[in-house]
């Protein structure tokens, strides 16, 4: 896969700087940095897009998982995301991190940040059904893609999300003992 992407590095570059959003989860997070070092010492290249870069520790049993919320600010708005992170791999490096981490790991055991953010690209090691427990976080790459394309403030009609934002708050509970 890592070759692949490699083909079109230029291409991938050119689309981010031209304002295309961008959500990277997990291995495809790790391969936009500089490169990922395995346990065995092999280094699988990246496409250097970004500074950071990830390595795997020693122990292959051990791996940052489990639920996980983090604090971000979209549109000005601070927002709290929640997912699901299983990744053995640790990345350094970050300037801009997603959010802060409020119940889990992050970008690595222990770490106060998790992901990588900028306008139009969003990285992260939080899986699972992401948008649909983060209606927010769907309206805000919804949004930014319809205004890139229609070069205008797009206004979104708000759903009638009561139903995910009662889910949020019951895992929100159990998840930061509020």
């Amino acid at each position: 896969m890592s070759e692949d992407l490699l083909k079109h590095k230029d291409n991938i570059k050119k689309a981010i700087e031209q304002g295309v959003f961008f959500l990277l989860i997990c291995g495809s997070y790790q391969l936009f940095g500089k490169y990922y070092k395995g346990v065995d010492g092999n280094i699988i290249p990246g496409l250097e897009v970004f500074d950071y870069y990830t390595e795997a520790i020693a122990d292959r049993k051990k791996r940052c998982i489990g639920n996980i919320v983090i604090e971000t600010n979209l549109n000005g708005n601070k927002i709290k995301i929640i997912g699901f992170e299983n990744h053995g791999g640790q990345t350094y490096g970050i300037e801009t991190p997603f959010g802060n981490v409020l119940f889990g790991n992050g970008n690595k055991f222990g770490d106060t940040n998790e992901g990588f953010f900028l306008d139009n690209v969003i990285a992260t090691y939080l899986h699972g059904p992401l948008l649909s427990k983060n209606p927010e976080l769907a309206d805000y790459i919804i949004k930014h893609c319809l205004d890139r394309k229609y070069d205008e403030n797009i206004v979104l009609q708000p759903l009638d999300d009561s139903f995910e934002n009662n889910c949020r708050e019951q895992l929100l509970n159990r998840f930061l003992n509020t």
